[in-house]
């Protein structure tokens, strides 16, 4: 494992684009410094990488850990209020809750329905993530 960002991203940006919950295609996904027109009447996803501080082993400097958060904001057209919401939130849950792959260690998934944002109904699920290493 390193502390490496850039592989870090990569690995949740990517273990969300392999496995997209039902109905949702790649090109309705907002990552990292990628192109994005914001569909106008279909659910879609926004996928941020926050990185925290580096915290390093006192002694050597050797070794180094990263706490993180990976949020993926959903939306879906006004006045689609319904479980599929919830249903999409748990597919994601799913899928990164105390899972290791690549460079990253997720923790907890928690979920925040922010509601009516005036065009989109918008649920926020935020994964927990470390990266350790030299």
């Amino acid at each position: 494992m390193s502390d490496n960002i850039a592989l870090t991203q990569s690995d949740l940006v990517n273990r969300l684009l392999d496995n997209l919950p039902s109905g949702y295609a790649k090109a309705v996904v907002n990552t990292p410094n990628s192109p994005f027109t914001t569909p106008s009447n279909t659910k879609w996803l926004r996928a941020t990488v926050i990185p925290f501080n580096t915290e390093s082993d006192a002694a050597t400097g050797c070794f180094k850990i990263t706490n993180g958060l990976f949020v993926v904001d959903s939306f879906y057209p006004k006045g689609s209020y319904d479980n599929a919401q919830l249903m999409d939130h748990q597919a994601i849950k799913t899928l990164f809750e105390n899972q290791t792959f690549g460079n990253t260690q997720c923790q907890t998934v928690s979920t925040l329905t922010i509601g009516d944002t005036g065009t989109w109904y918008q649920i926020q699920s935020s994964i927990e993530f470390y990266m350790e290493g030299q």
